[in-house]
């Protein structure tokens, strides 16, 4: 006979405890022993709570591999079992007769009755699975997990995903916390009655002034939405969104005119200043792209009975000497140049420029939207989440009002996947390859830079580190910088209407005030677009930002110096970020450790 001292412990989240009578079975070089009942005086596995048994084993099962627990509800005299609930398991530590205590981390939802067997913590990889046991275990884990999750095609064209039809047939472990879904309802429901209340979710007609829009710029404000309000009609401000703003992955140096977009010296003249030219700039590298070309022909969404209209611009940029503003010198609404599609300019008329510029921050949303967030940031994270749980053991409310719509977003995603490569999902590759490694005051960049720190190589074992690096900072840190903005940028909308109710000019010198608010999203879709991006802009509780791990998975002292060593450097990037924010007008805060969620959680 053996005596083992069995440590369990439970989870402090709401319902995390159990009524269930949980035993253990010891899985050893020798053999298995029976199911051994952990009960004492009382009620066991309450929230939050580690609790000490004593189990003798009848047998000498040698050297102890596995631990399989098994979990089923008590019986009641008269009334028989009752219904099963779930229980959160953190861990089971185990102390043989000789020797010293093993940790079997589980950190899993138990459901129901059942078994599940764990591995002592130590991590290996499968060739050190030298027992037959351990070999036959990591297998059958596997095989379950990859009946538990299945792949579909969700739309033709598009990642595969998870194959359920609904968040209620999600498995415990990858749903959100309670507390987390109450907080999320709890916010969608006041900001939905504060905008039922203020009258604005059922207008359907247009905005009666730019005045009357400031309804609802204070329905929450931020200070970077406030700066928005402020700046968006200046040209350096719309400038500086492509950098950091919610898309800041389009941006390119250009060193070339594309054929269809004729911009000549005439037209820049004024911004570009005497003695230098077009050719001579693209030659410093001063000039950048942007090119929404991928929306050209997109289907187009219908908004209270009425067709939107969409446009693919083409806005060339130019980075004043110095360590002057980055300032937009021509715009064209098309990717076909001709009598039908001018070039508008900064010295065109006020309400023309800025009607052209209105036109390129509604082609921002549709793409960041559709792609930079949407397949970037969740389509693609839940490829690498669906692999990791099937490989390796142990979506949004925007559609109905926006200017492309359902149909519009798959169509984009279809052309995007079609262009997506690896280089494009690897930072440091992505800057070289869109010659931007110098723009100044481009702080997506610097604090991506920053935080992502792995150098590039060929090397088998430094491939796999970039690919891991690549999987983490695209499911943690490129969704807060292109999500937790999403509020900032759209409070003031005319800085990034969801939609566009009149098709683009053409021709010039026929835009006025009217025309203008006549093309802005009416009212009500205004409003459910600005509900939504509130919400995904708002982390609504139990935040766990990059580098912290409560489940403490590993159990040897080596990976646990690494994550000490991660988390001080996480801490320094922190204090320069901040420190730099200081001395800024509108600091950069999207990429600050803190604020960062360890992975898509919204």
């Amino acid at each position: 006979m053996a005596d083992f001292r069995v440590r369990v412990s439970t989870g402090k989240a709401f319902g995390a405890g159990t009524w269930d009578k949980v035993s253990v079975s010891i899985v050893g070089t020798r053999e298995e022993s029976p199911p051994m009942p952990l009960d004492n005086l009382g009620k066991e596995f309450t929230a939050g709570t580690e609790e000490d048994f004593q189990v003798t084993l009848p047998k000498d099962v040698g050297q102890v591999l596995l631990l399989r627990l098994h979990k089923a509800p008590p019986a009641l005299p008269l009334l028989g079992p009752l219904a099963p609930d779930a229980w959160f398991c953190r861990w089971f530590q185990l102390t043989p007769p000789q020797g010293g205590p093993l940790l079997f981390p589980c950190y899993q939802w138990l459901e129901g009755a059942g078994s599940l067997v764990l591995q002592e913590g130590t991590a290996k990889v499968s060739r050190a699975d030298h027992h037959p046991l351990l070999q036959q275990q990591r297998q059958e884990e596997l095989q379950a997990r990859q009946e538990m999750y299945q792949w579909k095609a969700y739309n033709p064209g598009w990642p595969h995903c998870l194959d359920k039809r609904t968040v209620k047939d999600l498995d415990l472990n990858i749903k959100y916390s309670t507390a987390k879904n109450a907080n999320f309802y709890l916010q969608a429901g006041s900001a939905f009655a504060e905008m039922k209340i203020k009258g604005l979710l059922d207008r359907k007609g247009l905005w009666r002034s730019l005045n009357e829009m400031k309804r609802i710029f204070n329905f929450r404000k931020t200070p970077a939405a406030e700066h928005a309000f402020e700046h968006w009609q200046e040209d350096a401000f719309f400038a500086s969104q492509f950098l950091n703003g919610l898309n800041p992955v389009l941006i390119r140096r250009c060193h070339y005119l594309p054929k269809n977009f004729p911009v000549t010296d005439a037209m820049v003249a004024s911004v570009l200043g005497p003695g230098t030219s077009l050719q001579a700039e693209l030659e410093k590298g001063s000039l950048f792209l942007v090119d929404h070309g991928i929306l050209s022909g997109i289907h187009t969404n219908v908004i209270n009975g009425k067709p939107q209209f969409s446009a693919a611009p083409m806005t060339l940029l130019y980075q004043s000497p110095g360590c002057g503003p980055l300032l937009p010198l021509a715009i064209q609404l098309s990717q076909s140049p001709g009598p039908n599609s001018p070039i508008f300019l900064p010295t065109d008329d006020k309400w023309d420029w800025l009607l052209a510029k209105t036109w390129v921050r509604n082609a921002e949303f549709s793409f960041h939207e559709a792609l930079t967030h949407l397949l970037h940031s969740h389509l693609l994270p839940e490829v690498f989440t669906l692999a990791t749980l099937r490989q390796l053991p142990h979506c949004h409310p925007l559609f109905k009002s926006t200017g492309i719509g359902i149909e519009g977003f798959s169509e984009l995603i279809q052309r995007n996947m079609k262009q997506l490569n690896y280089s494009l999902l690897c930072l440091p590759e992505d800057i070289r390859t869109r010659g931007v490694e110098d723009i100044p005051g481009y702080y997506y960049r610097d604090d991506g830079m920053r935080i992502w720190g792995i150098p590039s190589s060929l090397a088998t074992r430094e491939a796999l580190v970039q690919y891991v690096t690549m999987v983490i900072f695209n499911c943690s840190a490129k969704h807060a910088a292109v999500s937790a903005g999403q509020f900032d940028s759209c409070a003031w909308m005319p800085n990034l209407p969801p939609s566009m109710q009149l098709p683009p000019p053409t021709s010039k010198g026929l835009a006025t005030r009217e025309g203008f608010i006549a093309t802005l999203p009416p009212v009500n879709a205004t409003c459910d677009v600005i509900l939504a991006l509130w919400l995904l802009s708002k982390e609504p509780g139990d935040q766990r930002p990059l580098g912290t791990y409560p489940d403490e998975h590993f159990t040897e002292e080596a990976p646990r110096r690494s994550i000490a060593a991660f988390q001080s450097r996480l801490a320094q990037i922190s204090r320069a970020i901040q420190e730099r924010n200081r001395g800024l007008v509108l600091p950069y805060t999207y990429l600050d450790p803190p604020l960062i969620e360890n992975s898509v959680s919204i």
